[in-house]
């Protein structure tokens, strides 16, 4: 499956607030960057701040401390934009001709090898997700229907 199931979702109690919340919910990411960020200063570890925030968030997730619906608008804006965030390296490699000039296959084989590996690896890891989402959600409802 490519596309995610929206019904696990729960609907919005009042599409007014949608956007409000979808703020609050984007300023949560980058609360929880900042922290991981002013943490990993800390440790001198030398490590993208976002990768250990996004574990805190998914083990808040997995735990069910936060609920994904409390998530859900803010991650769909950020995906819904993420082609913003590749635009200043497209400008980085416009800016570096004389290198494109020199190695330009060589890069244009790496990057397209590296974006192949990355969404591969993201089809993968979110079949798995929803996967187990469904499994688990089946095995609660069999549980209720036991009781």
């Amino acid at each position: 499956m490519i596309f995610p199931d929206t019904s696990l979702r729960h609907p919005a109690p009042d599409p007014r607030s949608k956007p409000l919340r979808g703020a609050l919910q984007v300023l949560f990411f980058i609360a929880a960057w900042c922290a991981s960020e002013q943490a990993l200063q800390w440790l001198h570890w030398s490590l993208p701040a976002a990768v250990p925030a996004l574990f805190v968030v998914l083990a808040l997730l997995a735990a069910g401390v936060l609920p994904e619906q409390r998530l859900a608008a803010g991650a769909d804006w950020l995906l819904g934009d993420m082609l913003l965030f590749f635009i200043p390296p497209l400008l980085a490699v416009v800016r570096f001709g004389p290198l494109l000039a020199h190695s330009g296959l060589r890069l244009l084989g790496a990057i397209a090898l590296g974006s192949l590996l990355v969404l591969v690896g993201t089809g993968v890891v979110v079949e798995r997700t929803l996967r187990w989402e469904r499994a688990r959600q089946e095995r609660r409802q069999a549980r209720g229907a036991a009781r």
